[in-house]
């Protein structure tokens, strides 16, 4: 019997990802999960869903774990989202917004730095084998103002979500994080930051797979489009890769 691979996310590794800007295109192929399902010898367990964010993430994978035979898993992967997300849930069903509203932006990060070491103490309490990493931005956009949904831009929308806290709040928050510093394990770029703050030698998977810059996505041809950002096929095979080499290297 194959072990499982259980994965969870948002848009850039839901194995059902559409484009809303380009609707009639095809984007049934192969993503990053289901790439490294194949190269580890898994059956793939993918629980990502677009739009959701760090609470959905965290607790979908709570809820597999515990609903699963221990014997019976390979890996636990999260794909972390943008920290500013909101997900609840009712009966069975999540539900998601954009950008939660209530709190600020150092308490969302807070509150995804726990979902983090909390995925950590589930693994390792099951002794699991596990690996996360920062899929794109944990926070830093949100100090320019959130850039449009991808159909909001094809429509030639403008329109910007501006930060309404102090300049000075990236400071803490950086400081909030690498708190976390000597507690953090099997992270992949962490602390997760952008390219903004090279200093702390830390990475979020698309800009070190796709490009930081929507002129560097369009020079290395892995995103949908220069309207949608997304990963193409090219690209869920390069960040498939890129996983597989940092699991081999450096994690196991």
């Amino acid at each position: 019997m194959k072990k499982k691979l259980i994965v969870s996310g948002d848009s850039c590794s839901d194995l059902n990802f559409r484009t809303s800007v380009h609707p009639h295109l095809d984007t049934s192929y192969k993503k990053w999960p289901e790439h490294l399902a194949e190269h580890l010898g898994m059956e793939l367990v993918c629980l990502a869903k677009g739009g959701h964010g760090n609470q959905y993430i965290y607790h979908s994978l709570l809820d597999e774990i515990i609903k699963t035979p221990k014997d019976e898993i390979g890996l636990v992967a999260a794909g972390w989202s943008q920290a500013m997300r909101k997900d609840w849930q009712i009966n069975d069903t999540w539900w998601n917004t954009r950008v939660e509203q209530d709190g600020n932006l150092y308490g969302w990060v807070n509150k995804t730095l726990r979902h983090y070491i909390s995925f950590q103490i589930l693994c390792e309490k099951f002794d699991l084998p596990y690996f996360h990493f920062q899929m794109g931005d944990l926070f830093e956009s949100y100090f320019e103002g959130l850039i449009p949904t991808e159909d909001k831009v094809k429509a030639g929308e403008k329109w910007k979500l501006e930060y309404d806290g102090h300049k000075n709040d990236d400071t803490k928050i950086i400081e909030k994080v690498l708190e976390y510093n000597n507690i953090i394990d099997n992270f992949i770029g962490w602390p997760g930051i952008n390219d903004k703050y090279k200093e702390l030698g830390g990475f979020n998977m698309l800009q070190i797979v796709t490009g930081e810059s929507r002129k560097e996505q369009q020079r290395r041809g892995l995103v949908v489009s220069k309207l949608d950002d997304h990963p193409n096929e090219a690209g869920h095979k390069a960040m498939a890769d890129f996983i597989i080499k940092e699991l081999d290297e450096k994690l196991y």
